[in-house]
């Protein structure tokens, strides 16, 4: 009769933990928060930014949140946008912004210092559980991108399938957690539709039927360096092949995307953020891949914020807006600590109040190309290392292709200055040098290149 009576006291204990497990002490379900990058992806190669082509899982999603149209990477390529992302910080201060990879591999890389706290950190310090799986190699351990993870999986330079299997081990754990109250942060980093890029059936055959052919000159292609060898400024149908196979990447994964956020534990109450890292390029400026410039076809990027129960859906924000953004405005949606960030939360933009213009940076600072630019809506102006200037009005002129730079206008002048004095480097916590322990040959090529 003891016996049962104990078992019977422990059923209803656990009966009572099972329902009120979803809460936390202060009787509220923690918002589950999921960020999700796709690299290397274009507004315009997505149906709700005006596509060609439909991208009807991402159309979906965007009704359920706000749409910013206007948002700006930090940077034009991985390491230094991401880290930017991570952080809220600019990669002027942050200060990650080289690395070297060859043949699908990262041979040298500099690492974010362990003085910045990232996103992953400040959920833990709210007790978060935090979760991460990223198909591009340059985000790994070893150079400082995993900080504040209890579980992170890097592949180097996988696609998608790679990246979502890793990710359906972490979920099953991660419903059943949700399922009693444990809060977490889970970041997504898909690695399509990046180069070398793969023509994905049935779409590439609607976008260019007749790709076969002419595909093969592009297909395990190092792409970087055919550009640099003029390859394609001599055949401008790869331009456009290269473009349709690219697109297909896109909508590959959009179908994909459907059954992987059909399967996030807690979506319904979570805050969920897609956005990408950076753009890509198909010769609109003379030069293809991304990396070699800061034009919008390069740094402008989608951002679609869905907040808890779908709350502002089908929202369209015009004003600008930065990656940097993105951590403050995930802390403020589930009250977690501020900190020093260049970004600010982009939350007045769905409560309705007013916010405040401000200037935007964006930075590079590779050897073949050192920019820098500012965005003062809705005037862009870009500047080399060099000196040489451009400005761009992105209202009337979103593509770029009329430069109204004058050394007379008093506009110009204002912004330059702003840009040469709050857009220099200043690094607190510098990134740990490059590795002494590479083989010489490489190191030859490192300093070649600028790097040592």
């Amino acid at each position: 009769m003891l016996k049962k009576t104990v078992f019977g006291l422990l059923f209803i204990a656990l009966a009572l933990l099972a329902l009120t497990g979803c809460s936390n002490r202060n009787g509220t379900v923690p918002t589950p928060v999921y960020l999700i990058v796709i690299d290397t992806l274009r507004t315009d190669a997505l149906s709700t930014y005006g596509g060609k082509w439909p991208t009807p899982f991402l159309d979906e999603f965007a009704a359920q949140g706000v749409v910013f149209e206007n948002c700006i990477a930090p940077s034009s390529w991985t390491v230094p946008s991401t880290a930017s992302l991570l952080t809220g910080l600019y990669p002027f201060h942050h200060g990650t912004v080289k690395a070297l990879q060859e043949s699908g591999h990262v041979l040298s890389q500099q690492t974010l210092s362990s003085g910045w706290k990232t996103v992953a950190e400040y959920f833990k310090q709210m007790e978060y559980k935090t979760y991460g799986v990223s198909g591009n190699g340059h985000l790994a351990e070893q150079y400082g991108f995993t900080q504040g993870f209890d579980e992170f999986v890097t592949h180097d330079f996988k696609g998608m399938d790679s990246v979502t299997s890793s990710w359906s081990g972490m979920a099953a754990k991660i419903a059943g957690e949700y399922r009693f109250g444990s809060p977490f942060f889970a970041f997504l980093f898909y690695f399509d539709p990046h180069h070398p890029y793969v023509p994905r059936e049935p779409y590439i055959s609607k976008y260019y039927p007749n790709y076969l052919e002419p595909s093969q000159a592009l297909l395990g292609k190092d792409m970087v360096q055919m550009w640099r060898d003029g390859y394609f400024k001599q055949h401008p149908k790869a331009v456009v092949v290269a473009r349709a196979m690219y697109d297909s990447e896109v909508a590959a994964l959009d179908a994909h995307l459907r059954d992987v956020f059909n399967q996030l534990p807690g979506f319904d109450d979570a805050l969920v953020i897609l956005t990408s890292d950076h753009g890509e390029e198909f010769f609109e400026h003379e030069q293809m891949i991304h990396g070699n410039n800061l034009m919008q076809t390069q740094i402008h990027v989608p951002l679609i914020v869905k907040l808890p129960k779908g709350a502002h859906g089908g929202l369209r924000v015009k004003d600008p807006v930065s990656l940097v953004d993105i951590l403050p405005t995930m802390m403020e949606v589930v009250g977690g600590p501020t900190g020093n960030w260049d970004g600010r939360s982009l939350v007045a933009h769905w409560t309705g109040k007013k916010a405040a213009p401000r200037d935007l940076f964006s930075h590079l600072d590779v050897p073949w190309a050192k920019h820098s630019a500012l965005v003062r809506w809705p005037f862009k102006f870009i500047q080399q290392a060099n000196g040489k200037r451009w400005q761009y009005n992105l209202a009337v002129d979103p593509d770029e292709k009329k430069d109204i730079y004058s050394e007379k206008d008093a506009n110009a002048v204002a912004a330059y200055r702003e840009l040469a004095e709050r857009g220099a480097y200043d690094v607190k916590y510098p990134p740990r040098v490059m590795s002494n322990d590479i083989p010489e040959d490489l190191r030859e090529k490192l300093k070649n290149l600028g790097y040592l």
